[in-house]
């Protein structure tokens, strides 16, 4: 009888490519692993970051079309001719009240409120003391503090409507 020699692997050799397979997969689950990770921080910042740039959208164009801008308690009243504004501050959130109710989720650190430079803090029954020209917003993000200035110039009609008193 002759004998037949069967082309094989010899076990070392299995055993040395389980390693390298092994050690391959191990490197290839850990970038994968740092690369996921790396994916949900970068979504969660932006889509952090869309809600401050979100906001200041809203505040700029509402500062612009409004007629009369009024401080309240913990919120700031948009008025004009076919519609209300309201943004109630809080410290854990903004919320903004209109048409379509929108919350930010924004860490409020202080609001500032001034007209013609004097500060609005104290709250009258009448609408006129509470008119306010600028706010001055501080949100935490990121442990960081991001100010936000606005300003409101108000016609000279507007004005004069004030007080109609001032034209001789």
């Amino acid at each position: 009888m002759t004998r037949h020699r069967v082309k094989a692997f010899t076990i070392m050799e299995v055993t040395v490519a389980m390693l390298i397979a092994s050690i391959a997969i191990s490197i290839a689950y850990t970038v994968y692993t740092i690369v996921v990770k790396s994916y949900n921080s970068y979504n969660i910042k932006n889509s952090d970051m869309a809600v401050l740039v979100r906001l200041n959208e809203l505040l700029k164009t509402d500062f612009e079309h409004a007629d009369i801008i009024l401080k309240d308690q913990k919120s700031i009243i948009f008025k004009n001719a076919d519609r209300l504004v309201n943004y109630d501050v809080e410290p854990d959130f903004i919320l903004r009240i209109s048409t379509i109710t929108d919350t930010f989720k924004v860490k409020t650190q202080e609001f500032n409120t001034t007209f013609e430079n004097a500060p609005v803090t104290e709250i009258a029954n009448e609408e006129e003391p509470n008119r306010i020209d600028e706010l001055q917003l501080n949100l935490l993000f990121e442990n960081k503090k991001i100010s936000y200035y606005y300003h409101k110039q108000y016609s000279s009609l507007n004005l004069i409507q004030r007080n109609v008193n001032a034209v001789n």
